[in-house]
């Protein structure tokens, strides 16, 4: 002897269901995280070093406090090339303005940041 279709159906959704339920009263309660909070603080830090072959490189950072980070980094190479980056990072994103005698580049601008390119000077 054969169940309708019909029967079996409803079978199931009542086996479903009742499953369901008995999941649903094994509910987990969110745990806490206790995690520090980490308050940002004022900063300013920098670096200037050569190696007495012609290479140097130096960095200047400093931060309100408030996330707003503002700097300075490069480098020049015993070849005369140089770089030199200044950098904001805020509310506005991250910001680059990139100086440079660097063969092969070329004023542009691109992603947040603008590049000027001059000619070395030997």
């Amino acid at each position: 002897m054969s169940f309708p279709t019909s029967v079996k159906m409803i079978f199931s959704c009542l086996l479903a269901v009742s499953i369901n339920m008995v999941q649903a009263q094994f509910v987990l309660e969110p745990v806490p995280l206790n995690q520090p909070v980490q308050v940002l603080r004022p900063y300013s830090y920098g670096f200037q070093f050569g190696d007495g072959q012609g290479m140097s490189q130096y960095r200047q950072e400093s931060a309100d406090g408030t996330g707003a980070v503002k700097g300075t980094y490069g480098y020049v190479d015993p070849f005369g090339v140089s770089r030199n980056v200044e950098y904001s990072a805020g509310v506005d994103g991250y910001k680059a303005f990139i100086k440079s005698n660097e063969p092969g580049l070329s004023n542009h601008i691109s992603a947040d940041a603008i590049y000027q390119v001059r000619p070395p000077h030997l």
